[in-house]
């Protein structure tokens, strides 16, 4: 009579415990990112008796359906009975996580986390948390560290090629709207998550271009010339570029005259004109090369281009003894300024016997120097057309600089541009 009452109670406890958990919901695939919290058993090698297991994943499917309350209440019955069964903690996260109690979340994972290293659906987790709070690099660089790991799920490498895709085009687009040294920082970093993108290391070769760094620039291109895309018009010109960064113009001027063979806007032909004038001037005094740099040049360097652009200047014979000019013992381009006063394009003031050599160069005074030097070295195109600078400017079709204003200083540049025309008209 006693065993039998005996099993009569023991009947109703599983009846009772049993009645204690719900039926399990219909399974329910996750979309979205909540595809990729994996199942907290996998990975543990401490799984719970059957029972028990069969509970935990009715909660896990409570999870799946959102139906929080209920799954929590099993997880927590499930705690008591197992207080050492992780899953149930890390389920608990998934909840925090689909919530978006991410703060909550966190500390679980990190928490299971660092008491078990080599335990993968906590480091996926933690991940994801960092996915939902837009750390897209610390989620990807936690991938990138499991996928490396034996045994991952498949979803795992699945996650990192998306988070690859997600963090190399956060990283590209932001380098669009920066200035050049972030951009080089930021294409730098993309690379790191997609060595193989050619349009982002031609971007950052462009970038360091324009910062003047060419060796840099150099080594960044050199996947590129190892690759397919070596032919690429956008690379053989970065490539030009570096050259002539460098100094190497003849290597330049071939890749240019290659490339303006199928120059639809003519862009390579003109910049082809361009890296020929600089390797002309590279092979240049040091006075012009200055000279050319100045934002506001003086007398002096007006000389100096005007000898080193104008032919009929430099070249110029029979020349007569010039007047003395005190002033230009130690001017750099005393030769040229001496040339200047020789052919009468420059004044000797008669009483102080002064040239003034660092008198700066304004609009009106570079068009009169301009016209002086069409004058006195017999331009057909100023003969007969009076002596006002800014009608033999016109007659030669050389640009007026006073139309920029008349007292306006003039940069090297645009006196080289000027002397570039008179040469032209003298010929």
């Amino acid at each position: 009579m006693k065993r039998t009452r005996v099993l009569f109670l023991a009947a109703i406890g599983v009846i009772a415990a049993c009645s204690t958990t719900p039926s399990p919901p219909p399974v329910v695939v996750p979309e979205g990112e909540s595809r990729y919290l994996i199942d907290p058993r996998i990975g543990w090698d401490r799984p719970l008796d059957p029972a028990a297991d069969r509970r935990f994943d009715t909660a896990w499917r409570f999870i799946m359906a959102g139906d929080y309350e209920r799954a929590r209440s099993i997880l927590s019955s499930l705690g008591q009975q197992a207080p050492d069964y992780v899953p149930v903690s890390l389920a608990e996260a998934a909840i925090d996580i689909r919530q978006e109690r991410l703060e909550a979340a966190r500390a679980i994972a990190e928490r299971i986390a660092a008491g078990n290293p080599n335990y993968i659906p906590a480091a996926v987790y933690e991940a994801e948390i960092d996915v939902a709070q837009n750390q897209l690099r610390s989620a990807y660089e936690r991938y990138r560290s499991l996928s490396a790991l034996p045994n991952v799920p498949a979803i795992v490498a699945q996650r990192r090629a998306e988070l690859q895709t997600r963090l190399f085009e956060q990283l590209y687009h932001s380098a669009l709207g920066v200035p050049d040294a972030e951009a080089v920082q930021l294409l730098r970093e993309a690379l790191l998550v997609d060595p193989a993108a050619s349009a982002a290391r031609i971007l950052l070769v462009q970038k360091l271009i324009t910062l003047r760094t060419f060796e840099d620039a150099r080594r960044e291109i050199d996947p590129l010339l190892n690759s397919s895309a070596a032919n690429r018009s956008d690379v053989q010109e970065a490539l030009a570029e570096i050259e002539v960064g460098t100094g190497q113009y003849q290597n330049a001027i071939v890749r240019y005259e290659l490339l303006s063979r199928n120059d639809p806007d003519g862009r390579y032909a003109r910049r082809l004109e361009q890296v020929k004038e600089q390797y002309a001037a590279a092979n240049m005094p040091p006075q012009f090369l200055r000279a050319l740099q100045e934002s506001s040049i003086n007398r002096s360097d007006l000389a100096v281009l005007m000898y080193w652009k104008i032919a009929s200047v430099r070249f110029a014979q029979d020349l007569a003894t010039p007047p003395i000019a005190i002033d230009i013992g130690d001017v750099p381009g005393r030769d040229e300024i001496i040339r200047a006063i020789t052919l009468g394009i420059f004044q000797v003031d008669p009483v102080n016997r002064q040239v003034n050599p660092y008198a700066t160069v304004t609009t009106l005074s570079l068009a009169r120097t301009a016209a002086r030097v069409l004058t006195v070295r017999g331009a057909s195109c100023a003969r007969g057309v009076g002596s006002d600078p800014q009608t033999i400017l016109a007659a030669c079709r050389v640009t007026d600089p006073t139309a920029a204003g008349l007292d306006q200083p003039v940069s090297g540049a645009v006196a080289s541009a000027v002397m570039d025309q008179v040469d032209r008209a003298l010929k």
